[in-house]
């Protein structure tokens, strides 16, 4: 069986979704299929295909794709439908595949259209990373009465109509689904997974990239990763506020993002010099960067866990390290990992609430055990197996 990915990035440049990508190929490969795969060409820092792709056989075709600035929701709608409509021409003459794979897209609606017209009767699976434009309403930045959300629906729900399979990260992704009008049996879950399918041992991590950056002789409370609206960081500089009298305490946000500057303005209005904040660091030192905290903060704005899951979730359980989980006590995935592992779930905006829970783990009142939960649900290959059995197994 030939396998199409098209994918809505460009693997010439670091994204969350490269590893997950990667793992599902090999999958695939190890099930006895072949991958072709169509991309953007943003002329990136990095290879058109990670090593263990080549070295497999699969092959690329590549757009010509610039990027726009990531803020620019309009600009990268544009460079999207134009990336969608050069990619019509050349799968005119390509139908040569027996399935089709589609990553997580904001114009699904109009690749599904093309695929039509192509493609036609080649079982598509659709991967859901995101809920797009719902992600949009609930942070804010578009208007559930709007007419530019309800163009955007109109073209997200042709996509899930005409997808074969569905393919979610998260039981709350699933149900904003199917509130949607998406079949219930169409979904399917399957958990983002990190690098590995084991924990990290601490003993065999190499700290030397948070040299000069967390002291580990403290006790640090760590955020890594986009600071934007649907993220919420604004939580923890809060808390960290309340808790400036707590010595040895560290609050730490390492990222970058839209928000930034207004965090570090509000951090030093309320004159909380106990939180740090540092660039973005690359994915290889995610490891170092969760297994030396004490605690690390997975926040959400306010319903957003419907839409989205952070990346960062696999790799935080697999280091071991307590999380809490800001996200809604509403919601089905922090529940199952609060059941699974102990680790608090608080609202979105209960400043109290986490630094109640940092103190309960700091005087280890509240014990969190991860490996059980990690090696049932979030294993590497096991769930990069569960897409290729998906694509292999759809009825044509």
């Amino acid at each position: 069986m030939q396998v199409l990915f098209w994918l809505s990035i460009g693997l010439d440049r670091r994204t969350p979704s490269e590893h997950l990508l990667t793992d599902m190929v090999e999958a695939l490969y190890q099930q006895g299929h072949t991958v072709h795969v169509l991309q953007k060409n943003t002329n990136g820092p990095k290879p058109f295909l990670p090593e263990r792709l080549i070295q497999l056989g699969v092959s690329t075709t590549r757009i010509e794709c610039t990027p726009p600035q990531k803020e620019n929701l309009a600009g990268r709608f544009a460079v999207d439908v134009r990336y969608a409509l050069m990619s019509a021409k050349w799968l005119k003459s390509h139908r040569e595949f027996d399935r089709i794979f589609m990553q997580s897209s904001n114009v699904a609606g109009i690749q599904t259209r093309i695929l039509r017209h192509t493609q036609k009767g080649i079982p598509v699976v659709f991967n859901v990373q995101d809920i797009f434009p719902e992600n949009a309403v609930y942070s804010g930045k578009m208007s559930a009465n709007g007419i530019m959300y309800k163009c955007f629906a109109f073209m997200q729900r042709h996509a899930y109509h005409y997808a074969s399979k569905i393919i979610t990260i998260s039981e709350d992704m699933k149900d904003q689904l199917t509130e949607i009008g998406v079949s219930e049996e169409k979904v399917e879950v399957v958990y983002n997974w990190s690098y590995r399918d084991t924990m990290y041992d601490p003993a065999e991590i190499d700290y030397n990239c948070l040299e000069g950056i967390i002291d580990r002789s403290k006790f640090n409370v760590v955020y890594a990763g986009n600071i934007g609206l649907m993220q919420n960081v604004e939580i923890i500089i809060r808390a960290a506020a309340q808790m400036k009298g707590e010595k040895g305490i560290c609050f730490h946000v390492i990222g970058d993002g839209l928000y930034r500057k207004k965090l570090e303005q509000l951090a030093a209005d309320l004159r909380a010099g106990n939180v740090f904040f540092h660039d973005m660091m690359g994915a290889e030192c995610a490891p170092a960067i969760y297994s030396a905290a004490d605690v690390n903060v997975i926040p959400l704005a306010e319903n957003i866990y419907r839409t989205a899951l952070p990346s960062k979730t696999a790799t935080c359980l697999a280091c071991g390290k307590p999380i809490i989980f800001a996200i809604g006590s509403e919601s089905k995935l922090a529940n199952f990992i609060r059941e699974s592992t102990n680790c608090p779930v608080i609202g979105c905006n209960d400043a109290e609430a986490l630094c109640e829970a940092i103190l309960q783990i700091r005087q280890k009142s509240i014990e969190c055990k991860m490996e059980s939960l990690f090696l049932s649900s979030f294993s590497k290959s096991g769930n990069s197996g569960k897409y290729a059995e998906c694509i292999d197994g759809i009825h044509v």
